[in-house]
């Protein structure tokens, strides 16, 4: 498969599953609570400016304009995350608590990729990788959780839209992941050579 295929499929993928995250909201105001439905909302914003930073790492912000949207953006989503994560303390979702709370960080670590990247393969680097492969465990043991339970008498739809969205959106972090490794290049031009 040549490059350019590749890249195709890759972007088809990409927006195939950002497509079905943004539907997940209605899914959410059908069948979940209304924190649930501003949870997927904020989250939605947040991957759009996180898509628009990863793939224009390279890149200067065009205007004060540019810069100042992106950060109203987040601000907004955050915000929102922000709002459901307390909802799920104050209701003792716990599980609905820990997802969040993790994505939560998994953007801090992710956030730190683009702003202070540090040296490829360098200590720093390891350490930061070996952070998101913690929590993105954690991701896939919820998601895991979900998804035994959505198959049990007495949870039904919710328990699998859980399931659902949270392959979705594993998935959808990956793609982010990529653009980001992308990015990184070795700083010594042998090893530069080998990659």
């Amino acid at each position: 498969m040549s490059k350019q295929s590749h890249s195709v499929h890759f972007r088809m993928f990409k927006y195939s599953v950002y497509a079905l995250l943004t539907f997940n909201i209605l899914l959410f105001m059908l069948n979940g609570t209304p924190y649930e439905a501003l949870d997927s909302l904020g989250w939605v914003i947040l991957l759009g400016t996180f898509e628009y930073e990863s793939t224009s790492l390279d890149e200067v912000y065009a205007s004060k304009y540019e810069k100042w949207g992106l950060f109203a953006f987040q601000s907004l989503g955050y915000g929102l995350a922000l709002f459901a994560t307390w909802q799920y303390f104050a209701n003792g979702d716990w599980v609905d608590l820990l997802n969040s709370v993790t994505w939560l960080l998994v953007c801090a670590v992710l956030a730190y990729d683009v702003y202070s990247p540090g040296d490829y393969e360098g200590s720093e680097w390891k350490i930061r990788n070996a952070i998101k492969l913690s929590l993105y465990a954690v991701l896939v043991g919820v998601a895991v959780w979900w998804g035994y339970t959505g198959m049990q008498d007495g949870v039904g739809l919710a328990g699998l839209l859980d399931f659902y969205d949270a392959v979705l959106w594993i998935a959808c972090f990956a793609v982010i992941e990529l653009n980001v490794f992308d990015y990184e290049r070795p700083e010594d031009p042998l090893i530069a050579e080998q990659v």
